[in-house]
């Protein structure tokens, strides 16, 4: 049984303030979106409560968690330390935080670059991340509204929200972004 009490107490010491704020809102605003689309409640709750448990590590920290459990991290994700904290949180969750559950470890190693196949909860935790309350940037109030009824729809617009973003600024994204947009798109 996953003791979520404990949990809650080690990321408040662990993370700074706004981090596990923004982490309990996502916690609440994922189990909110499992009541409307029929996911577990209890397993959308701890995914988003434990998603950036890794958030504060620095780069070369968050290397060595990696080599400690003997985990390949892709090159792509070497080269772009903003998304190490998602397959760094995976370990984290399961090794420090006594998480064995296959569908919450990867709703948190997913929830920053998406994959092909998302499950109902990899859509639940990535829409969360993006909609909850403290979020504040051009199109949230959309978003917003769309998960309210399509989480597929909210999903779509909240990876291109991702994909724009990277693109404006530059950056590397990663290819199973491109994937999972691949087959979004596809499927409309």
């Amino acid at each position: 049984m996953i003791d979520i009490a404990k949990i809650d107490e080690r990321l408040s010491e662990t993370l700074r303030e706004k981090r596990y704020t923004h982490s309990v809102y996502v916690a609440h605003t994922a189990s909110d979106l499992a009541k409307i689309f029929g996911a577990d409640v209890n397993k959308a709750f701890i995914a988003g409560l434990v998603h950036d448990c890794a958030k504060s590590l620095s780069f070369d920290k968050s290397v060595a968690v990696a080599k400690k459990y003997n985990y390949d991290l892709d090159s792509v994700t070497l080269k772009c330390p903003p998304i190490i904290h998602a397959d760094i949180g995976m370990i984290l969750a399961e090794y420090e935080y006594g998480i064995k559950d296959r569908e919450i470890l990867d709703a948190v190693r997913y929830h920053t670059i998406a994959r092909e196949g998302m499950t109902l909860l990899d859509k639940i935790l990535y829409v969360a991340d993006m909609i909850e309350p403290m979020r504040d940037f051009p199109r949230v109030a959309k978003l917003r509204e769309y998960a309210k009824s399509d989480i597929d729809k909210a999903f779509c617009e909240s990876l291109h929200s991702t994909l724009e973003f990277n693109l404006n600024k530059g950056n590397i994204i990663h290819p199973n972004t491109l994937l999972a947009w691949n087959e979004i798109i596809s499927k409309k």
